[in-house]
């Protein structure tokens, strides 16, 4: 990724690795002259003030072009750099080697998570967490996505652990961690993917049945829950919050000149606005970019996969076996990935954004599909596969 962003976007106040990195310097700096403004700053602690300014108006990135009342993440990764400075001395790669260190135990985590459900499928399972090409790229540099799989994989292994094999408070501290991770980065993964775990890990331990039913109660209890909370906090009105994402996001990719933007459905603040427009930003994001619809070769290389994609989506469905698979984790990935993915496609107009904002959500998606493929029934008909399966 570091070769990329140098010779391929080298615009360091555009490359989304060195942006991030270069803006934490001054930050940093702050620890030699003013050290508790530094520390204030890192654990944003009363640094709202205009005096703050003479830090921010440094940075490139600390304000959004189109800023909105919604928590600014970028905040969250210049701080991280900010923070790793303590040890890298400036030296990026280090900060790269961190990034790859962590989001690999993230990975390890999910690994875990699935395989006890899954023992007959490891070689496929580790192919969907730790080889999907977009997600190896995007996690591989100082990014959002690699500290968000290492708080996916965190909250996942742990919750599981703590419920099914023994209550521990190492268990509770990185939960925890988690979940201050997830609340600072992406806000929307969070509120997705907590409360499906929390009916997960009580369908396991109870063994509920139609757990189907289950899910989709409590998802169409989150919606409405969603659609009424800005009666209790009234600032907090998630339509027009999305609605003002999707001009924020179409502005700026006008305003940048993005090469990949495609239409998407204008959002108006009403729920009839996201119904509708629902199916399409699912499809954008599950199969957008095809490979034949630009020049550039980021583009055409995602596009190859989720051609890849498609083809085990189309193999899992031919060769499926409902009675074999875990009815509670299939719906666990199955609300995950859908949420995320029309979330991602409503207020997304950039191919190339949209290969990177489905990356959390996109081993999920392979998983789901594994989950209901008969293996047996596959290597019957395709025997040269079981020296590789």
């Amino acid at each position: 990724m570091s070769f990329i962003y140098t010779h391929y976007y080298s615009d360091r106040q555009t490359a989304d690795i060195f942006k991030y990195f270069d803006d934490s310097k001054v930050m940093y700096n702050a620890l030699f002259t003013h050290p508790f403004d530094y520390f204030r700053m890192l654990f944003g602690f009363e640094n709202d003030s205009p005096h703050f300014d003479l830090y921010y108006k440094q940075m490139n990135n600390w304000y959004r072009v189109y800023e909105s009342n919604i928590y600014n993440d970028s905040h969250t990764i210049i701080r991280f750099n900010a923070f790793l400075r303590l040890f890298s001395f400036g030296y990026y790669n280090v900060h790269t080697a961190f990034m790859c260190f962590i989001s690999l135990i993230g990975f390890v985590c999910i690994y875990k998570f699935f395989i006890n459900y899954m023992k007959d499928k490891s070689k496929e399972l580790f192919f969907a967490v730790f080889l999907l090409p977009s997600v190896i790229f995007w996690c591989s540099g100082v990014l959002k996505e690699g500290l968000l799989i290492f708080g996916l994989g965190l909250l996942l292994y742990y919750s599981y652990s703590m419920i099914n094999i023994r209550f521990s408070f190492i268990a509770l501290f990185w939960i925890f961690v988690s979940l201050i991770i997830l609340m600072f980065l992406k806000f929307y993964i969070l509120i997705t993917i907590f409360p499906l775990l929390i009916i997960y890990l009580i369908i396991n331990n109870f063994h509920f049945k139609r757990s189907g039913l289950i899910y989709s109660a409590v998802v169409l209890l989150g919606v409405f829950v969603g659609l009424n909370i800005q009666f209790i906090f009234p600032d907090f009105n998630i339509l027009t919050i999305l609605v003002n994402k999707q001009q924020d996001f179409i502005h700026l990719a006008k305003a940048m000149n993005s090469g990949s933007i495609i239409e998407i459905g204008i959002l108006e603040p009403n729920f009839w606005s996201f119904v509708i427009n629902a199916p399409m930003a699912f499809f954008n994001t599950l199969f957008r970019p095809f490979f034949f619809e630009s020049i550039s070769p980021f583009i055409i290389m995602a596009g190859f996969e989720n051609l890849l994609i498609l083809v085990i989506m189309i193999f899992c469905i031919l060769y499926v076996n409902i009675r074999k698979t875990s009815a509670n984790l299939f719906w666990f990935c199955l609300y995950f990935v859908m949420i995320t993915f029309i979330l991602t496609g409503l207020i997304t107009p950039v191919m190339g954004a949209i290969v990177r904002y489905k990356v959390p959500a996109l081993p999920f998606l392979i998983i789901l599909f594994l989950l209901i493929l008969d293996k047996e029934k596959l290597l019957n008909k395709f025997p040269f596969l079981k020296k590789h399966l």
